[in-house]
Parts: structure tokens; C-alpha cells; sequence
């Protein structure tokens, strides 16, 4: 699962997209099984000629590039930089330097309104949240928490606001959800931290934030209202579960579980009243930090084929095609 550090650096410039008139699908990725891209379950490997662990796609609001992280030294391990590639072939588009941990979240990290990625650095002193500008590699700092990391940025649907995690430097056991103005102003306390609440993300209607929790012993998905009421529990399984995204119309939530006794946790989706479950992936090794693409038809995902964490190359980026929805 991605237990994310940090966020995003300067990235090289490249020609802006038009977010404003987004293709009526977004393009199928690579499917050339006799190069080894394309798993048993139909996931297919997008070939990034990059090292290091590739890790947390978030698609771009047109659905042709991916948002990425890139750890040098393997899974959330050593320098992190944060770059984008295209969504058909992988093809690198600009990656900043690798002189901090710059992390992106998946799910809702760039946003067609601001046209802005969010992601957090720990460039200064500890993690904070920034703004990044994909087309020219501008960032724009937000927060500035004293004795205190903010990190796992999430923008919402209208550009205005931004959720996010915060811990004490000292304590990263007691993680609360937090919103900020995308000006900085406005920060305000979500949840109260008792239950480690991470990985927050806007729904596309901006009506709920899901994040992840301990509260009860094991990492279960929750929803609540903009305002940090309205709680509701989505998830209920004796596993973690984590890593949660929405669909694009707000009806389905995927994330990532080792539910069933599973070794290593694959995708599953949910209804977003958390009455019916599927299984998404079907892999003998690590499926996580999944994005659902703008038009619904594919899920960006990182995966690895046993732990990461013992993994020298850590995770790369695969894509499914959305399963018959629950």
C-alpha cells in the first residue's frame, strides 16, 4: 500500500494541454503480451524506460498523461521525484531533480479547474503541501505547519480547497485529515487523529472526502462531508484496506486490500454505500495505489510481483480495464 512521504518538485516545461476540451476516451495502453505487458488477469504494464520504483499514477483531467512518483533507490526509498508520462506508451514528459522526497497522491491530485498538481515536499525543513504548475514547473508552497508534516494532498473538484494528512513530526501514529484554501488560508481540523487517518480524496462532486483509518484496529475506507461530519464507514473487513479512489461519476470507491487472506493486497471497487464489493485484480503479487482514468474505462495502478518493500525495483505502473461494475 503506499504510505506516501512527501510531494512534488520542479518539473521540466512542456506545451500546456487544453484541459478544457478533453478527448471522448482516453487511450487504451499497450498490450503486447509477447513482451511480457500484459499480466493474466488482463493488467497491462505501461513501459516507462525509467528505474527506480515507479509508484501513485494520477491521471491528467484529459486522460492522455499520468502524474507520477519515481523513488531512486526502490519502494519509498531514498530521493523521490515527481514527473509526468503519456498514458498510451509511457513516453517521459518532464521530471524534476531528485534532491528531496517529492510525492504525488493518487486519485484527485491534478485538478482541471486550477489546472495544478498537488504534491508535498520535504525540500525545506519537513513535508509541506504544494501547488505545481505541469506545463511550466512552477510550484506554489501552501502550507506551513510548525513542528508538524503535511502531506497526501488531495484538490477539490471546484480548484478552492485542498484536503490533506497532518502529524506531529514526532508521531506519525496519529495522523488527522486537515482542509486548506488553495491560497493557504482557511486550515481547518477534519478528523481528530485517534484512528491514523490518511490518503484523503475529493469525490468528483465535491460532496465527500474519503480516507483511510485505523480507528478500529486494521485500515477500513471512510467517507465524511467537506466539513468532517457525516461520517461513514464504507469498508468492514478484518484486512486493510487502502490506497481508495473514486470513480469518476462518484458511485464506486477502488482501493487496494489483502482481504481473503491474500499475501499481497490486489484492487477491489465498492459501491460508495459500501453494499457491494468485486475484486478487481487477480495477482500473486502487490497491486495498489490505484486512479480511476477520466472516462471511466481504466484503472492506473502500481504493482510489483511480491513486496515492494523486498524489492529492489520496487513497483511499476499497470493499467486494467474497469470491470463490470458492482
Amino acid at each position: 500500500m503506499a504510505m506516501l512521504t512527501a510531494a512534488c518538485h520542479r518539473a521540466s516545461p512542456s506545451t500546456p494541454k487544453d484541459d478544457a476540451n478533453p478527448p471522448t476516451s482516453t487511450p487504451a495502453p499497450p498490450t503486447d503480451q509477447a513482451a511480457g505487458l500484459t499480466r493474466s488477469d488482463g493488467a497491462r504494464r505501461l513501459p516507462i524506460p525509467l528505474g527506480g520504483s515507479l509508484q501513485n499514477p494520477c491521471w491528467s483531467p484529459d486522460g492522455r498523461e499520468l502524474v507520477l512518483t519515481r523513488f531512486v533507490k526502490g519502494y519509498n526509498k531514498g530521493f523521490a521525484m515527481v514527473g509526468r508520462v503519456t498514458a498510451t506508451d509511457g513516453a517521459p514528459l518532464g521530471w524534476d531533480k531528485a534532491e528531496a522526497q517529492d510525492v504525488n497522491l493518487p486519485g484527485a491530485c491534478w485538478n482541471a479547474s486550477l489546472h495544478r498538481v498537488a504534491l508535498s515536499s520535504d525540500v525545506a525543513v519537513h513535508d509541506e503541501i504544494y501547488l505545481l504548475d505541469p506545463a511550466t514547473g512552477q510550484r506554489t508552497q501552501i502550507t506551513r505547519r510548525s513542528g508538524a508534516e503535511a502531506r497526501e494532498p488531495s484538490i477539490s473538484p471546484d480548484g478552492r480547497s485542498l484536503v490533506f494528512e497532518s502529524h506531529r513530526v514526532d508521531d506519525e501514529k496519529h495522523a488527522s485529515i486537515w482542509r486548506v484554501g488553495t491560497d493557504g488560508g482557511g486550515l481547518v481540523r477534519l478528523t481528530n487523529g485517534r484512528g491514523n487517518d490518511r490518503q484523503p480524496n475529493w469525490s468528483p462532486a465535491g460532496d465527500r472526502i474519503l480516507f483511510q483509518s485505523a480507528r478500529n484496529g486494521n485500515f477500513d475506507i471512510y467517507t465524511i462531508d467537506p466539513n468532517g461530519g457525516s461520517l461513514k464507514n464504507v469498508t468492514h473487513s478484518q484486512a486493510d484496506d487502502t490506497d481508495a479512489a473514486w470513480s469518476p461519476d462518484g458511485m464506486h470507491i477502488v482501493y487496494s486490500s489483502n482481504e481473503g487472506d491474500l499475501e499481497h493486497a490486489n484492487l477491489f471497487i465498492i459501491s460508495r454505500d459500501g453494499s457491494r464489493r468485486i475484486r478487481a485484480t487477480r495477482h500473486g503479487g502487490y497491486d495498489g495505489a490505484p486512479s480511476w482514468s477520466p472516462d471511466g474505462r481504466f484503472i492506473a495502478f502500481e504493482s510489483s510481483d511480491g513486496d515492494p518493500d523486498a524489492s529492489e525495483r520496487g513497483t511499476q505502473i499497470y493499467m486494467i480495464a474497469t470491470p463490470p461494475l458492482p
